[in-house]
Protein backbone atom coordinates (compact mmCIF):
# COMPACT_ATOMS: atom_id res chain seq x y z
CA UNK A 1 0.00 0.00 0.00
CA UNK A 2 2.49 2.20 0.69
CA UNK A 3 4.31 1.50 -2.17
CA UNK A 4 1.17 2.27 -4.17
CA UNK A 5 0.29 5.42 -2.21
CA UNK A 6 3.94 6.67 -2.57
CA UNK A 7 3.48 6.24 -6.63
CA UNK A 8 0.59 7.62 -6.56
CA UNK A 9 2.09 11.16 -4.93
CA UNK A 10 4.69 10.74 -7.52
CA UNK A 11 2.50 10.88 -10.01
CA UNK A 12 0.38 13.41 -8.07
CA UNK A 13 3.33 15.90 -7.85
CA UNK A 14 4.77 15.48 -11.82
CA UNK A 15 1.24 16.36 -13.03
CA UNK A 16 1.44 19.24 -10.68
CA UNK A 17 5.26 20.26 -11.80
CA UNK A 18 4.13 19.51 -15.75
CA UNK A 19 1.86 22.32 -15.79
CA UNK A 20 3.37 24.67 -13.59
CA UNK A 21 6.64 23.98 -16.34
CA UNK A 22 4.61 23.82 -19.03
CA UNK A 23 2.66 27.25 -18.00
CA UNK A 24 5.69 29.36 -17.28
CA UNK A 25 7.74 28.49 -20.29
CA UNK A 26 4.60 29.82 -22.10
CA UNK A 27 4.81 32.84 -19.70
CA UNK A 28 8.38 33.23 -20.76
CA UNK A 29 7.64 32.65 -23.95
CA UNK A 30 4.99 35.08 -24.29
CA UNK A 31 7.24 37.88 -22.56
CA UNK A 32 9.41 37.35 -25.13
CA UNK A 33 7.11 37.59 -28.39
CA UNK A 34 5.68 40.96 -26.82
CA UNK A 35 8.97 42.40 -26.29
CA UNK A 36 8.51 42.92 -22.96
CA UNK A 37 12.19 42.69 -22.66
CA UNK A 38 14.07 43.90 -25.52
CA UNK A 39 11.09 46.47 -26.99
CA UNK A 40 11.76 48.79 -29.94
CA UNK A 41 8.74 50.95 -32.04
CA UNK A 42 9.87 53.43 -34.65
CA UNK A 43 6.88 55.84 -35.62
CA UNK A 44 7.30 57.68 -39.03
CA UNK A 45 5.53 60.61 -39.34
CA UNK A 46 4.73 62.40 -42.98
CA UNK A 47 1.95 64.87 -43.86
CA UNK A 48 1.59 68.01 -45.53
CA UNK A 49 2.64 71.16 -43.75
CA UNK A 50 0.05 72.08 -41.27
CA UNK A 51 -1.38 69.13 -41.08
CA UNK A 52 0.15 68.48 -37.33
CA UNK A 53 2.61 66.31 -37.92
CA UNK A 54 4.62 67.96 -34.91
CA UNK A 55 1.40 68.26 -32.79
CA UNK A 56 1.55 64.48 -32.94
CA UNK A 57 5.42 64.01 -32.21
CA UNK A 58 4.21 66.42 -29.32
CA UNK A 59 1.99 63.82 -27.93
CA UNK A 60 4.14 60.88 -28.29
CA UNK A 61 6.79 62.68 -26.74
CA UNK A 62 4.18 63.52 -23.60
CA UNK A 63 4.16 61.82 -20.06
CA UNK A 64 1.16 59.90 -19.37
CA UNK A 65 0.06 62.73 -17.23
CA UNK A 66 -0.02 65.49 -19.62
CA UNK A 67 -1.77 64.06 -22.52
CA UNK A 68 -5.41 64.73 -22.70
CA UNK A 69 -8.07 62.47 -23.91
CA UNK A 70 -11.47 61.33 -23.88
CA UNK A 71 -11.88 57.56 -24.12
CA UNK A 72 -14.25 56.12 -21.74
CA UNK A 73 -13.32 55.66 -18.08
CA UNK A 74 -16.73 54.59 -16.66
CA UNK A 75 -17.94 51.45 -15.49
CA UNK A 76 -21.49 51.29 -17.38
CA UNK A 77 -20.58 51.61 -21.60
CA UNK A 78 -23.48 52.04 -23.37
CA UNK A 79 -21.64 50.64 -26.69
CA UNK A 80 -18.92 48.20 -27.83
CA UNK A 81 -17.02 51.23 -29.42
CA UNK A 82 -16.88 52.42 -25.45
CA UNK A 83 -15.82 49.19 -24.12
CA UNK A 84 -12.95 48.96 -26.52
CA UNK A 85 -12.21 52.33 -24.97
CA UNK A 86 -12.40 51.18 -21.74
CA UNK A 87 -9.91 48.36 -22.67
CA UNK A 88 -7.43 50.66 -24.52
CA UNK A 89 -7.39 53.53 -21.06
CA UNK A 90 -6.36 50.57 -19.17
CA UNK A 91 -3.41 49.39 -21.50
CA UNK A 92 -2.46 53.48 -21.32
CA UNK A 93 -2.33 53.37 -18.09
CA UNK A 94 -0.59 50.65 -16.94
CA UNK A 95 2.33 50.69 -20.15
CA UNK A 96 2.57 53.94 -21.79
CA UNK A 97 6.01 55.38 -22.05
CA UNK A 98 7.51 58.78 -23.37
CA UNK A 99 8.91 58.55 -27.28
CA UNK A 100 12.06 60.17 -28.43
CA UNK A 101 11.90 62.64 -30.73
CA UNK A 102 14.14 62.68 -33.90
CA UNK A 103 13.32 65.84 -35.83
CA UNK A 104 14.30 65.80 -39.74
CA UNK A 105 15.35 69.23 -40.05
CA UNK A 106 17.60 68.86 -36.51
CA UNK A 107 18.87 66.07 -38.73
CA UNK A 108 19.09 68.47 -42.04
CA UNK A 109 21.13 70.87 -39.70
CA UNK A 110 23.64 68.74 -38.69
CA UNK A 111 24.84 68.86 -42.50
CA UNK A 112 25.79 72.37 -41.98
CA UNK A 113 27.49 71.41 -38.98
CA UNK A 114 29.71 69.19 -41.24
CA UNK A 115 30.74 72.60 -43.36
CA UNK A 116 31.85 75.92 -42.15
CA UNK A 117 29.78 78.55 -41.34
CA UNK A 118 31.11 80.87 -44.52
CA UNK A 119 29.86 77.86 -47.40
CA UNK A 120 26.27 78.46 -45.27
CA UNK A 121 26.21 82.57 -45.31
CA UNK A 122 27.48 82.22 -49.20
CA UNK A 123 24.10 80.01 -49.70
CA UNK A 124 21.88 81.98 -48.01
CA UNK A 125 22.66 84.96 -49.55
CA UNK A 126 22.54 83.44 -53.36
CA UNK A 127 18.41 82.32 -51.83
CA UNK A 128 18.04 86.24 -50.79
CA UNK A 129 17.84 84.43 -47.54
CA UNK A 130 18.85 85.74 -43.51
CA UNK A 131 20.21 89.06 -45.33
CA UNK A 132 19.64 91.00 -42.04
CA UNK A 133 23.69 91.66 -40.43
CA UNK A 134 21.94 91.12 -36.79
CA UNK A 135 20.42 87.68 -37.53
CA UNK A 136 22.76 86.43 -39.64
CA UNK A 137 25.21 86.90 -36.76
CA UNK A 138 22.55 85.19 -34.25
CA UNK A 139 22.58 82.03 -36.58
CA UNK A 140 26.06 81.50 -36.84
CA UNK A 141 26.42 81.76 -33.11
CA UNK A 142 23.68 79.03 -32.93
CA UNK A 143 25.63 77.02 -35.52
CA UNK A 144 29.39 77.25 -33.74
CA UNK A 145 27.20 76.00 -30.45
CA UNK A 146 25.40 72.95 -32.40
CA UNK A 147 28.91 72.22 -33.99
CA UNK A 148 30.97 71.97 -30.84
CA UNK A 149 28.40 69.54 -28.99
CA UNK A 150 28.03 67.61 -32.58
CA UNK A 151 31.78 66.93 -33.04
CA UNK A 152 32.01 66.03 -29.45
CA UNK A 153 29.81 63.32 -29.86
CA UNK A 154 31.23 62.16 -32.71
CA UNK A 155 34.47 61.77 -31.36
CA UNK A 156 32.86 59.82 -28.39
CA UNK A 157 33.38 62.15 -25.75
CA UNK A 158 31.75 60.72 -22.50
CA UNK A 159 31.06 64.26 -21.46
CA UNK A 160 27.71 64.84 -23.59
CA UNK A 161 25.02 62.29 -23.83
CA UNK A 162 23.91 61.25 -27.59
CA UNK A 163 20.49 60.88 -26.65
CA UNK A 164 19.95 64.73 -24.73
CA UNK A 165 21.83 65.93 -28.18
CA UNK A 166 19.58 64.62 -30.78
CA UNK A 167 16.37 64.05 -29.26
CA UNK A 168 16.32 67.61 -26.87
CA UNK A 169 19.17 69.88 -27.33
CA UNK A 170 19.69 69.53 -31.23
CA UNK A 171 15.80 70.35 -31.95
CA UNK A 172 15.40 73.20 -29.24
CA UNK A 173 18.02 74.91 -30.85
CA UNK A 174 16.38 74.11 -34.47
CA UNK A 175 13.27 76.03 -32.97
CA UNK A 176 15.41 79.09 -32.18
CA UNK A 177 16.86 78.96 -36.00
CA UNK A 178 13.50 78.53 -37.48
CA UNK A 179 12.58 82.19 -35.13
CA UNK A 180 15.49 83.94 -36.46
CA UNK A 181 14.73 83.45 -39.84
CA UNK A 182 10.53 83.17 -39.21
CA UNK A 183 8.61 80.30 -39.98
CA UNK A 184 8.00 80.61 -43.70
CA UNK A 185 11.55 80.84 -44.49
CA UNK A 186 13.03 78.09 -42.55
CA UNK A 187 10.56 75.74 -43.78
CA UNK A 188 11.57 77.15 -47.57
CA UNK A 189 15.46 76.94 -46.67
CA UNK A 190 14.99 73.69 -45.54
CA UNK A 191 13.18 71.86 -48.16
CA UNK A 192 15.99 73.30 -50.68
CA UNK A 193 18.49 71.86 -48.28
CA UNK A 194 16.88 68.78 -47.40
CA UNK A 195 16.53 68.27 -51.63
CA UNK A 196 19.86 69.34 -52.16
CA UNK A 197 21.09 66.30 -49.66
CA UNK A 198 18.67 63.63 -51.34
CA UNK A 199 20.60 64.98 -54.49
CA UNK A 200 24.24 65.03 -53.73
CA UNK A 201 24.70 64.18 -49.82
CA UNK A 202 25.91 68.27 -49.67
CA UNK A 203 23.63 70.87 -48.47
CA UNK A 204 24.87 73.15 -50.62
CA UNK A 205 25.32 71.52 -54.15
CA UNK A 206 22.27 71.21 -56.19
CA UNK A 207 23.68 68.71 -58.57
CA UNK A 208 22.57 64.97 -59.03
CA UNK A 209 25.28 62.61 -57.31
CA UNK A 210 24.50 59.25 -57.60
CA UNK A 211 24.35 56.40 -54.83
CA UNK A 212 23.49 59.81 -52.49
CA UNK A 213 19.58 59.77 -52.35
CA UNK A 214 19.51 58.13 -49.19
CA UNK A 215 22.37 60.03 -47.05
CA UNK A 216 19.63 61.64 -44.94
CA UNK A 217 17.74 58.40 -44.32
CA UNK A 218 20.69 56.90 -43.26
CA UNK A 219 22.34 59.38 -41.02
CA UNK A 220 18.48 59.24 -39.49
CA UNK A 221 19.24 56.05 -39.24
CA UNK A 222 22.95 56.34 -37.47
CA UNK A 223 20.86 58.85 -34.65
CA UNK A 224 18.78 55.47 -34.34
CA UNK A 225 21.25 53.18 -33.60
CA UNK A 226 23.18 55.83 -31.22
CA UNK A 227 19.88 55.77 -29.42
CA UNK A 228 19.40 52.12 -29.12
CA UNK A 229 22.86 51.95 -27.60
CA UNK A 230 22.30 55.29 -25.18
CA UNK A 231 19.65 53.51 -24.11
CA UNK A 232 20.74 50.08 -23.44
CA UNK A 233 19.20 47.27 -25.84
CA UNK A 234 17.49 45.58 -22.71
CA UNK A 235 15.59 48.36 -22.67
CA UNK A 236 12.13 49.27 -24.66
CA UNK A 237 13.43 52.09 -26.92
CA UNK A 238 10.62 54.40 -28.84
CA UNK A 239 11.48 56.88 -31.14
CA UNK A 240 8.90 59.03 -33.49
CA UNK A 241 10.49 60.72 -36.82
CA UNK A 242 9.04 63.87 -37.94
CA UNK A 243 9.17 63.93 -40.31
CA UNK A 244 9.23 61.97 -43.60
CA UNK A 245 8.52 63.56 -46.87
CA UNK A 246 9.58 60.94 -49.41
CA UNK A 247 8.21 57.79 -50.19
CA UNK A 248 11.54 56.17 -51.21
CA UNK A 249 13.23 57.13 -47.12
CA UNK A 250 10.23 55.30 -46.21
CA UNK A 251 10.24 52.07 -47.72
CA UNK A 252 14.11 52.42 -46.58
CA UNK A 253 13.15 52.33 -43.33
CA UNK A 254 10.39 50.01 -43.53
CA UNK A 255 12.73 47.54 -45.20
CA UNK A 256 14.92 47.72 -42.07
CA UNK A 257 12.41 47.72 -39.40
CA UNK A 258 9.93 45.33 -38.52
CA UNK A 259 8.71 47.97 -35.59
CA UNK A 260 8.29 50.78 -38.19
CA UNK A 261 5.21 52.30 -38.91
CA UNK A 262 4.41 55.18 -40.73
CA UNK A 263 1.83 57.27 -39.75
CA UNK A 264 0.31 59.71 -42.04
CA UNK A 265 -1.63 63.09 -40.30
CA UNK A 266 -4.10 64.71 -42.18
CA UNK A 267 -6.35 67.94 -41.82
CA UNK A 268 -9.04 68.91 -43.82
CA UNK A 269 -7.67 71.66 -46.55
CA UNK A 270 -9.41 74.89 -45.32
CA UNK A 271 -8.02 73.96 -41.51
CA UNK A 272 -4.65 73.37 -42.73
CA UNK A 273 -4.49 76.63 -44.44
CA UNK A 274 -5.95 78.24 -41.81
CA UNK A 275 -3.38 77.12 -39.85
CA UNK A 276 -0.61 78.18 -42.39
CA UNK A 277 -2.29 81.95 -42.23
CA UNK A 278 -2.31 81.83 -38.19
CA UNK A 279 1.57 81.50 -38.46
CA UNK A 280 1.61 84.52 -40.83
CA UNK A 281 2.53 81.96 -43.97
CA UNK A 282 1.07 84.23 -47.12
CA UNK A 283 -1.08 83.31 -50.09
CA UNK A 284 2.49 82.70 -51.68
CA UNK A 285 4.51 81.32 -49.12
CA UNK A 286 1.43 78.66 -48.62
CA UNK A 287 1.10 78.07 -52.54
CA UNK A 288 4.92 77.60 -52.88
CA UNK A 289 4.53 75.26 -50.23
CA UNK A 290 2.08 73.12 -52.25
CA UNK A 291 3.82 73.06 -55.00
CA UNK A 292 7.05 71.35 -53.71
CA UNK A 293 4.70 68.82 -51.35
CA UNK A 294 2.33 67.77 -53.32
CA UNK A 295 2.13 68.83 -57.05
CA UNK A 296 2.10 65.28 -59.22
CA UNK A 297 6.13 65.07 -59.98
CA UNK A 298 7.98 65.00 -64.00
CA UNK A 299 9.23 61.50 -64.01
CA UNK A 300 11.71 62.68 -66.49
CA UNK A 301 12.56 65.05 -64.66
CA UNK A 302 16.66 64.16 -63.06
CA UNK A 303 15.69 65.40 -59.79
CA UNK A 304 12.04 63.84 -59.61
CA UNK A 305 12.85 61.27 -56.76
CA UNK A 306 14.81 63.80 -54.54
CA UNK A 307 12.01 66.45 -53.97
CA UNK A 308 9.24 65.88 -51.37
CA UNK A 309 6.00 63.91 -51.91
CA UNK A 310 3.61 63.93 -49.32
CA UNK A 311 0.96 62.30 -51.72
CA UNK A 312 3.11 59.62 -52.53
CA UNK A 313 3.80 59.01 -48.83
CA UNK A 314 0.20 59.28 -47.88
CA UNK A 315 0.03 56.57 -50.04
CA UNK A 316 2.68 54.32 -48.79
CA UNK A 317 1.15 54.68 -45.01
CA UNK A 318 -0.34 52.17 -42.93
CA UNK A 319 -1.52 54.07 -40.25
CA UNK A 320 -4.28 57.31 -40.72
CA UNK A 321 -4.63 60.00 -38.10
CA UNK A 322 -7.15 62.50 -38.47
CA UNK A 323 -6.16 66.04 -37.47
CA UNK A 324 -9.45 68.57 -38.30
CA UNK A 325 -9.27 71.43 -35.70
CA UNK A 326 -11.90 71.63 -33.21
CA UNK A 327 -13.44 74.69 -32.04
CA UNK A 328 -14.01 73.84 -28.10
CA UNK A 329 -10.08 74.40 -26.80
CA UNK A 330 -11.01 72.32 -23.70
CA UNK A 331 -11.00 69.45 -25.72
CA UNK A 332 -8.76 70.51 -28.68
CA UNK A 333 -6.51 67.09 -28.70
CA UNK A 334 -8.45 64.40 -27.09
CA UNK A 335 -9.49 62.91 -30.40
CA UNK A 336 -5.93 63.14 -31.78
CA UNK A 337 -4.72 61.49 -27.94
CA UNK A 338 -7.45 58.59 -28.36
CA UNK A 339 -6.23 57.83 -32.24
CA UNK A 340 -2.52 57.59 -30.75
CA UNK A 341 -3.14 55.61 -27.63
CA UNK A 342 -5.37 53.28 -29.74
CA UNK A 343 -2.01 52.87 -32.33
CA UNK A 344 0.62 52.61 -29.26
CA UNK A 345 -1.36 50.04 -27.49
CA UNK A 346 -2.28 47.41 -30.28
CA UNK A 347 1.50 47.74 -31.78
CA UNK A 348 2.72 46.70 -27.92
CA UNK A 349 -0.01 44.59 -27.50
CA UNK A 350 -1.79 42.93 -31.19
CA UNK A 351 -5.50 42.00 -31.10
CA UNK A 352 -6.09 44.01 -27.74
CA UNK A 353 -9.28 44.96 -29.36
CA UNK A 354 -10.63 44.61 -31.97
CA UNK A 355 -10.74 47.11 -35.60
CA UNK A 356 -13.65 49.29 -35.78
CA UNK A 357 -16.20 49.19 -38.67
CA UNK A 358 -14.51 51.82 -40.82
CA UNK A 359 -10.89 50.26 -40.32
CA UNK A 360 -12.42 47.06 -41.58
CA UNK A 361 -14.11 48.64 -44.90
CA UNK A 362 -11.41 50.78 -45.76
CA UNK A 363 -8.95 47.09 -45.10
CA UNK A 364 -11.08 45.82 -47.73
CA UNK A 365 -10.64 49.16 -50.08
CA UNK A 366 -6.92 48.68 -49.49
CA UNK A 367 -7.01 45.03 -50.94
CA UNK A 368 -9.20 45.31 -54.04
CA UNK A 369 -6.95 48.36 -55.15
CA UNK A 370 -4.37 45.93 -55.09
CA UNK A 371 -6.38 44.39 -58.18
CA UNK A 372 -5.68 47.58 -60.46
CA UNK A 373 -3.92 47.15 -63.68
CA UNK A 374 -3.23 51.06 -63.62
CA UNK A 375 0.83 51.61 -63.17
CA UNK A 376 0.56 55.26 -62.55
CA UNK A 377 -1.35 54.95 -58.62
CA UNK A 378 -3.29 52.03 -57.26
CA UNK A 379 -6.62 52.82 -56.23
CA UNK A 380 -9.71 51.11 -54.07
CA UNK A 381 -13.03 51.33 -53.27
CA UNK A 382 -15.86 49.75 -51.22
CA UNK A 383 -19.49 50.64 -50.89
CA UNK A 384 -21.71 49.46 -48.02
CA UNK A 385 -24.57 50.02 -46.60
CA UNK A 386 -25.45 52.18 -43.39
CA UNK A 387 -24.38 49.54 -41.35
CA UNK A 388 -21.17 48.98 -43.30
CA UNK A 389 -22.09 46.05 -44.82
CA UNK A 390 -20.53 45.98 -48.25
CA UNK A 391 -22.18 45.95 -51.17
CA UNK A 392 -19.81 46.50 -53.96
CA UNK A 393 -15.61 46.92 -54.14
CA UNK A 394 -14.31 48.35 -56.95
CA UNK A 395 -10.33 49.38 -58.31
CA UNK A 396 -9.22 51.74 -61.57
CA UNK A 397 -8.13 49.40 -64.08
CA UNK A 398 -9.42 48.91 -67.92
CA UNK A 399 -12.86 47.74 -68.74
CA UNK A 400 -13.48 44.44 -68.13
CA UNK A 401 -12.71 42.35 -71.46
CA UNK A 402 -9.68 44.90 -71.83
CA UNK A 403 -6.18 44.32 -71.12
CA UNK A 404 -4.61 45.94 -68.27
CA UNK A 405 -1.83 48.51 -68.67
CA UNK A 406 0.37 46.74 -66.71
CA UNK A 407 0.07 43.65 -68.85
CA UNK A 408 0.77 45.70 -71.96
CA UNK A 409 4.17 46.19 -73.31
CA UNK A 410 5.68 48.68 -75.76
CA UNK A 411 7.73 45.74 -77.73
CA UNK A 412 4.53 44.00 -78.19
CA UNK A 413 2.46 47.13 -79.86
CA UNK A 414 5.66 48.60 -82.19
CA UNK A 415 6.12 44.76 -83.58
CA UNK A 416 2.58 43.62 -84.06
CA UNK A 417 2.84 40.86 -81.39
CA UNK A 418 -0.20 40.02 -78.71
CA UNK A 419 -2.43 42.14 -81.17
CA UNK A 420 -5.56 41.43 -78.79
CA UNK A 421 -3.86 43.59 -75.83
CA UNK A 422 -4.33 46.72 -78.11
CA UNK A 423 -7.38 48.74 -79.41
CA UNK A 424 -7.60 49.02 -83.53
CA UNK A 425 -6.82 52.74 -83.03
CA UNK A 426 -3.18 51.86 -81.41
CA UNK A 427 -2.48 49.40 -84.04
CA UNK A 428 -3.78 51.25 -87.27
CA UNK A 429 -2.99 55.14 -86.72
CA UNK A 430 0.48 55.67 -88.35
CA UNK A 431 1.33 58.46 -87.06
CA UNK A 432 0.65 57.71 -83.45
CA UNK A 433 2.41 54.34 -84.01
CA UNK A 434 5.41 56.17 -85.78
CA UNK A 435 5.28 58.28 -82.42
CA UNK A 436 5.16 55.34 -80.05
CA UNK A 437 7.69 53.72 -81.84
CA UNK A 438 10.29 56.70 -81.45
CA UNK A 439 9.34 57.28 -77.56
CA UNK A 440 9.39 53.94 -77.14
CA UNK A 441 13.52 53.92 -77.61
CA UNK A 442 14.54 55.40 -74.64
CA UNK A 443 12.80 52.45 -72.54
CA UNK A 444 15.10 50.22 -74.69
CA UNK A 445 16.85 48.72 -71.88
CA UNK A 446 13.89 48.07 -69.27
CA UNK A 447 13.51 44.45 -70.61
CA UNK A 448 17.19 43.57 -70.30
CA UNK A 449 16.50 44.04 -66.63
CA UNK A 450 13.88 41.60 -66.51
CA UNK A 451 11.00 44.02 -66.08
CA UNK A 452 7.42 44.34 -68.38
CA UNK A 453 7.92 47.27 -70.85
CA UNK A 454 4.14 48.53 -69.60
CA UNK A 455 3.49 51.93 -71.03
CA UNK A 456 0.93 54.54 -69.68
CA UNK A 457 -1.52 54.82 -72.77
CA UNK A 458 -2.92 58.31 -71.85
CA UNK A 459 0.25 60.02 -71.41
CA UNK A 460 1.82 58.95 -74.41
CA UNK A 461 -1.67 60.28 -76.47
CA UNK A 462 -1.38 63.34 -74.20
CA UNK A 463 1.88 64.09 -75.47
CA UNK A 464 1.48 62.85 -78.70
CA UNK A 465 -1.46 65.50 -79.04
CA UNK A 466 0.42 68.08 -76.59
CA UNK A 467 -2.98 68.06 -74.30
CA UNK A 468 -3.44 67.40 -70.66
CA UNK A 469 -6.29 65.86 -70.76
CA UNK A 470 -7.57 63.27 -68.16
CA UNK A 471 -10.50 61.59 -70.56
CA UNK A 472 -8.38 59.49 -72.45
CA UNK A 473 -7.52 57.39 -69.77
CA UNK A 474 -8.25 53.56 -70.21
CA UNK A 475 -9.47 53.33 -66.63
CA UNK A 476 -12.65 53.18 -64.77
CA UNK A 477 -11.90 55.22 -61.65
CA UNK A 478 -11.83 53.01 -58.65
CA UNK A 479 -15.45 54.08 -57.16
CA UNK A 480 -17.04 54.64 -61.12
CA UNK A 481 -16.50 50.47 -61.41
CA UNK A 482 -17.58 49.98 -57.65
CA UNK A 483 -20.87 52.03 -58.38
CA UNK A 484 -21.44 49.88 -61.98
CA UNK A 485 -20.53 46.72 -59.93
CA UNK A 486 -24.30 47.19 -58.22
CA UNK A 487 -25.68 47.82 -61.77
CA UNK A 488 -24.02 45.25 -63.56
CA UNK A 489 -25.57 42.63 -61.01
CA UNK A 490 -28.34 43.56 -60.17
CA UNK A 491 -27.60 45.05 -56.96
CA UNK A 492 -30.63 46.92 -54.32
CA UNK A 493 -30.39 50.54 -53.73
CA UNK A 494 -27.88 52.33 -51.28
CA UNK A 495 -29.22 55.83 -51.14
CA UNK A 496 -28.28 56.11 -47.15
CA UNK A 497 -25.19 54.32 -47.72
CA UNK A 498 -21.23 54.80 -47.32
CA UNK A 499 -18.36 54.93 -49.64
CA UNK A 500 -14.56 53.83 -48.63
CA UNK A 501 -11.76 54.76 -50.77
CA UNK A 502 -8.21 55.29 -50.39
CA UNK A 503 -7.89 58.08 -52.45
CA UNK A 504 -11.36 60.82 -52.58
CA UNK A 505 -13.32 61.32 -55.73
CA UNK A 506 -12.83 63.06 -58.50
CA UNK A 507 -15.57 65.44 -59.82
CA UNK A 508 -16.65 62.58 -62.08
CA UNK A 509 -17.10 59.99 -59.35
CA UNK A 510 -18.20 62.58 -56.64
CA UNK A 511 -21.31 63.30 -58.89
CA UNK A 512 -21.84 59.90 -59.11
CA UNK A 513 -21.55 59.27 -55.28
CA UNK A 514 -24.42 61.94 -54.99
CA UNK A 515 -26.85 60.95 -57.08
CA UNK A 516 -26.70 57.58 -55.79
CA UNK A 517 -27.47 59.04 -52.40
CA UNK A 518 -24.33 58.23 -50.36
CA UNK A 519 -24.50 60.52 -47.24
CA UNK A 520 -20.94 59.64 -46.15
CA UNK A 521 -17.74 59.60 -47.78
CA UNK A 522 -14.61 58.32 -45.96
CA UNK A 523 -11.26 58.98 -47.94
CA UNK A 524 -7.65 59.46 -47.29
CA UNK A 525 -5.72 61.22 -49.97
CA UNK A 526 -7.56 64.55 -51.50
CA UNK A 527 -8.21 64.32 -55.14
CA UNK A 528 -5.98 67.80 -56.74
CA UNK A 529 -9.24 69.53 -58.20
CA UNK A 530 -12.48 70.97 -57.00
CA UNK A 531 -14.93 67.85 -56.32
CA UNK A 532 -14.89 68.19 -52.35
CA UNK A 533 -15.83 71.87 -52.46
CA UNK A 534 -18.05 71.85 -55.87
CA UNK A 535 -19.65 68.97 -55.85
CA UNK A 536 -19.74 67.09 -52.38
CA UNK A 537 -20.52 70.44 -50.81
CA UNK A 538 -22.65 72.04 -53.63
CA UNK A 539 -25.96 70.98 -52.82
CA UNK A 540 -28.90 70.79 -50.43
CA UNK A 541 -28.22 66.60 -49.50
CA UNK A 542 -24.26 67.34 -49.10
CA UNK A 543 -22.79 63.82 -47.82
CA UNK A 544 -20.08 64.03 -44.82
CA UNK A 545 -16.71 63.98 -45.85
CA UNK A 546 -14.37 62.07 -43.55
CA UNK A 547 -10.82 61.79 -43.53
CA UNK A 548 -9.85 58.23 -42.34
CA UNK A 549 -8.49 57.51 -39.13
CA UNK A 550 -7.46 53.70 -38.50
CA UNK A 551 -4.74 51.11 -39.65
CA UNK A 552 -4.92 49.67 -43.46
CA UNK A 553 -2.29 47.09 -45.49
CA UNK A 554 0.58 45.44 -43.06
CA UNK A 555 -0.29 47.35 -40.08
CA UNK A 556 -3.91 46.18 -40.02
CA UNK A 557 -2.58 42.35 -40.14
CA UNK A 558 0.17 43.43 -37.56
CA UNK A 559 -2.02 45.73 -34.99
CA UNK A 560 -5.24 43.39 -35.07
CA UNK A 561 -3.37 39.75 -34.81
CA UNK A 562 -3.17 38.59 -31.78
CA UNK A 563 0.80 36.58 -31.16
CA UNK A 564 -0.98 34.02 -29.10
CA UNK A 565 -4.94 33.22 -28.55
CA UNK A 566 -5.98 35.85 -25.88
CA UNK A 567 -7.29 32.76 -23.47
CA UNK A 568 -3.75 31.42 -23.11
CA UNK A 569 -2.33 34.20 -22.37
CA UNK A 570 -4.20 35.15 -19.44
CA UNK A 571 -4.16 31.69 -18.44
CA UNK A 572 0.30 32.23 -18.44
CA UNK A 573 -0.18 35.41 -16.60
CA UNK A 574 -2.50 33.98 -13.54
CA UNK A 575 -0.68 30.90 -13.29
Amino acid sequence: MQCIAGSTQENVMADLIGPIQNTNYLKSAIARLYGEDDDLIIIGLTGRTGSGCSTVAKLLQSNKKDIRHSLYSGSNPSTNDKRKERILLRHFDATWAPFLLIQVRAVITTFLLDQTNELAISYFQDQNILTDPEKKTAFCEILDDLRKHYHAIQNKDKNFDAKIYYTVYLPTRCETLKSILGESEFVQLYQKIGKNIRLSGDPYKTVLVEGRFFTLAERVNEIIKSLRVSENKKKRTYIVIDAIRNPLEAVFFQDRYASFFLMAVSAPEFDRQSRLRKKKYSEADISFIDTIEYTPKDLDNTQYYSVQDIQACLQRADLYVSNPNVSNRVTEFHQLANQIIKFISLIRRPGIVTPSAVERCMQIAYTAKLNSGCISRQVGAAVTDKNYSIRSIGWNDAPHGHVPCNLRNREDLSHGSDTGAYSNYEKSDVKYLNYFTESSKRFIEIPEEGRNNAFCFKSEYNVFKNEKNQVHTRSLHAEENAFLQMAKYGSTGIEGGLLFTTASPCELCAKKAYQLGITQIYYIDPYPGIALEHILMGGSMNPDLILFSGAIGRAFHTLYSPIVAYKDELKAITS
